[in-house]
């Protein structure tokens, strides 16, 4: 268990106050938690957001688009004023599955399918893909990386004498 800072919720509204608390590893909160505190992480390379335009394709007949049709009257005009810094687009596919594509400063792109999601769905992978860095996923060789090997051998709990 390490060290995770939460922010409490007070009833005013526009208040918080932060503490230190003991966080279990993951992004759930423990069960002994109050429901009014959120785990606070700021998803930001060097204070900067990564995510530079997010495009919301969908299509106004298909029923797969229907989750996402709801998320546009009343989740993203949120979404947008919560996130100044992220211009938000949307484009109209006729007789195509909706997607989410997430336009990041390091020039690469990811697309979220939220077909058939419904609009609580589709609002966390929007989430998601402003909370993501756009950085490629590596698969590692080994579970330990370094450039300097040890001298010694690898460590292993099997003792041969």
């Amino acid at each position: 268990m390490g060290l995770f800072e939460w922010i409490y919720r007070d009833p005013e509204p526009n208040y918080f106050k932060i503490s230190t608390a003991p966080f279990v590893q993951g992004f759930c909160l423990p069960k002994s938690c109050p429901s009014h505190i959120v785990p606070h992480k700021i998803m930001a390379l060097r204070g900067v957001w990564q995510l530079k335009k997010l495009v919301v394709s969908y299509c106004n007949w298909g029923g797969s688009s229907r989750g996402i049709r709801a998320f546009m009257e009343s989740e993203l005009p949120a979404f947008k004023q919560k996130n100044p810094q992220l211009e938000v687009v949307t484009e109209l596919n006729r007789g195509q599955h909706p997607f989410l594509k997430g336009l990041y400063k390091n020039k690469n792109e990811r697309v979220v399918c939220v077909k058939n999601l419904s609009q609580d769905e589709v609002l966390e992978a929007a989430t998601k893909l402003r909370n993501s860095l756009g950085r490629k996923v590596v698969k590692l060789k080994t579970r330990h990386v370094t450039k300097q090997p040890s001298v010694q051998g690898t460590w292993s709990t099997a003792l041969e004498l």
